[in-house]
């Protein structure tokens, strides 16, 4: 699907027919299509390839172009709301190519980032660079509702982690892990990509506007700090499990090895009193098995109050 949109300062984006637009947007397009449009715009024939996995590299480059001249390429990562569906199908690469008078915009086919986009900041749009400056603001304000949400994930495992090991909040543990892993990983290949366009291009001259940059880049500071944060979190709650299972393993140990050893004195005093050899007291009585039980029970019980009252932590 092609959507034509037109920039202006007095209206911000609006919708138009394709002979009047000046931003494109590409989303649910068939090969045909994205062909087509590599075709007309002189595009690079792999710039589309990897538009809908979460391993995209984020970047930005400068190259000509015959058709709109002077081009810059910049891919950034955006993070779907939808926490049902896995960390891999959430991060959804957005690109963009900016000429002169025209901007082309690539947004995966899964995405629901145009709508909300659209609806938040459709009239606050005057410039391309304003364009990209309150998509960056937006996604940022994605990755830190998510790391929100993720914090309320690793404060329920820290009292899971205290009170049980049971697979299910293991499986949670790995997949909050799983998840900040790709997320650490995105936002540092992003904030390398956004470094270069702060400090090493014209961008922010551009846009002319410095309370955007500013909060774009405090946004930026406080995703990737609590990403450290979270993971050594998250290091510290896996710890607390292997402890808490070695805890539980010891405990277990030494309830079955102190059982072993109560049930031991049973049969060392019926293996006594079992053997083939002349002397033994009780052999000719009629009562003897039950003084030789009675004799074994209170042993067993004598076991059973010492094991119990001992002390095995000094």
């Amino acid at each position: 699907m092609l959507s034509h949109y037109n920039i202006t300062k007095e209206e911000g984006i609006t919708p138009c027919d394709k002979e009047d637009g000046t931003w494109l947007v590409i989303q649910k397009a068939s090969q045909k299509e994205l062909d087509d449009i590599i075709e007309s715009y002189h595009l690079p024939a792999d710039i589309f390839i990897s538009g809908d996995t979460a391993e995209e590299i984020t970047h930005f480059e400068r190259m000509g172009n015959g058709k709109l001249g002077k081009l810059s390429i910049l891919s950034l990562m955006n993070l779907c709301a939808d926490r049902t569906l896995p960390i891999e199908e959430r991060l959804e690469p957005l690109i963009f190519v900016f000429a002169e008078d025209f901007t082309l915009t690539f947004i995966g086919d899964n995405s629901d980032f145009l709508e909300a986009f659209l609806e938040k900041y459709a009239k606050k749009i005057t410039t391309a660079e304003k364009l990209c400056g309150y998509i960056i603001k937006l996604t940022y304000t994605h990755y830190l509702k998510e790391l929100i949400e993720i914090k309320k994930d690793i404060d329920d495992l820290d009292q899971a982690a205290r009170r049980t090991t049971e697979n299910k909040e293991l499986f949670r543990l790995a997949d909050t892990q799983r998840t900040m892993v790709y997320l650490d990983q995105t936002l540092q290949g992003q904030k390398e990509t956004l470094d270069y366009l702060w400090n090493e291009t014209d961008f922010p001259d551009r846009l002319d506007d410095e309370n955007l940059v500013y909060n774009i880049r405090l946004r930026q500071a406080h995703a990737e700090e609590r990403i450290v944060i979270y993971r050594d979190l998250l290091d510290t709650i896996g710890g607390l499990f292997n402890d808490m299972m070695d805890n539980h393993l010891n405990h277990l140990m030494k309830y079955l090895d102190s059982a072993a050893l109560v049930i031991s004195f049973p049969a060392l005093v019926s293996g006594i009193w079992g053997m083939n050899t002349g002397g033994l007291p009780g052999k000719e009585s009629k009562i003897g098995f039950y003084l030789v039980m009675l004799l074994a029970i209170i042993v067993s019980i004598i076991v059973f109050l010492h094991l119990k009252r001992k002390d095995f932590s000094k």
